[in-house]
């Protein structure tokens, strides 16, 4: 979902915490399955609950309000917004007092399961492919204007011969010899506290209850290959090394939801531009004439050549702060500044002609020219 979770619950971006909760207390009396059975009362209970779960949390909360929808959804996934959240707790706590039992789901964690595809309690015995990690490295310039990037993914992926049964087609499956169907084994150890039984998921099946006759000539039984894949992915403008962008669905296989891939960005150093979060700093040569007299001077942007203006008696290290000319700030419309440093060069020769009219001109500065040669040591 990349609802506005504020719009979902009907309140404000400023709203406190007891907004939010009754917000949600009343949305959820009107849309929980076992009262309300509309057709649309289910998809309405999963984005109130998914809009409370991240405004009711202060730390999701600042995320969310930092990164905006979009970005917010692309770092977190689903099972990381509910982490930690408790259907029935939550509910009591509000005074609210479902049976979900007679919503047709045996707990909270069955309820998140049904609706969400996931659940604490259910997980371990769910076939969840791994998240994987990729890096792209891209121009400062690159960052500043949002580009597009084509990235290689190394992923584990459904065998495209068995369609990850493992079993050559064909052949079909028989029930596990092991587990005999259950998909579990148990083991049984005698130790000095007494006799211990441990359930773990069937070696042989993998926890699917049934293998194969002949294993699937491409995978060798496993039911997925490693293949690497190439996909053209949006980066947005703003980002900064170290970020994370989600691509979901792009991690490895898994019978019951595949990974994510996560793709870490990196940031090259410009050789003109120096990144300070949004601001950008660049240093700008002038000669000494312009800095007495004053004048204007092309200064570098990340969208080229601009003229700003050099005020009279300018001293080498003064700084001028461009306003809107840094990098655009991630996911927001509002823009860092650029700030100049002005370096003011000293000729290190001079021609006969310039080294006369610099005389002259220590002659007028105060004083006679004999008494500047001796005190500031002129030639």
């Amino acid at each position: 979902m990349t609802n506005d979770y504020y719009s979902v619950l009907g309140v404000g971006k400023n709203a406190s915490i007891d907004d939010i909760k009754k917000a949600y207390r009343n949305l959820a009396l009107k849309y929980h399955p076992d009262r309300n059975k509309s057709k649309d009362a289910e998809e309405k209970f999963k984005e109130i609950n998914e809009a409370y779960a991240v405004l009711s949390d202060p730390e999701k909360r600042r995320q969310y309000d930092s990164y905006g929808p979009e970005q917010f959804n692309q770092r977190y996934s689903r099972e990381d917004i509910f982490r930690d959240f408790n259907f029935e707790d939550i509910f009591r706590s509000m005074g609210i007092n479902f049976d979900f039992g007679g919503a047709g789901f045996e707990s909270s964690d069955d309820m998140l399961n049904n609706l969400f595809g996931f659940g604490g309690g259910r997980r371990q015995n769910m076939d969840i492919g791994n998240d994987i990690l990729v890096h792209v490295t891209i121009s400062l310039e690159d960052a500043a204007r949002g580009t597009q990037k084509t990235v290689a993914i190394k992923h584990i992926k459904e065998c495209p011969r068995c369609r990850g049964a493992g079993a050559e087609p064909g052949t079909g499956t028989v029930t596990c010899p092991t587990c005999k169907g259950g998909g579990q084994v148990k083991a049984t150890t005698r130790t000095a506290f007494g006799i211990m039984q441990t359930i773990s998921t069937c070696p042989k099946c993998g926890g699917r209850g049934k293998t194969f006759k002949e294993p699937c000539s491409e995978c060798s039984g496993r039911g997925r290959v490693q293949e690497e894949e190439k996909v053209d992915m949006r980066i947005p403008k703003g980002v900064d090394s170290g970020m994370r962008l989600r691509l979901r669905g792009m991690g490895d296989y898994g019978r019951d939801r595949h990974g994510d891939a996560y793709v870490e960005v990196t940031v090259q150093k410009s050789k003109t531009f120096e990144r300070r979060g949004d601001d950008i700093y660049v240093d700008v040569n002038i000669p000494f004439y312009l800095a007495a007299l004053g004048g204007r001077v092309a200064v570098p942007t990340l969208n080229g050549e601009i003229e700003v203006p050099v005020s009279e008696g300018t001293q080498s290290g003064d700084k001028l702060t461009i306003e809107g000319k840094g990098m655009p700030r991630f996911n927001s419309n509002a823009y860092g500044d650029e700030v100049v440093s002005l370096i003011v060069d000293i000729p290190r020769r001079l021609s006969t002609e310039q080294r006369e009219l610099m005389k002259k001109f220590a002659e007028t500065d105060g004083g006679s020219y004999n008494d500047r040669k001796r005190k500031f040591g002129i030639f």
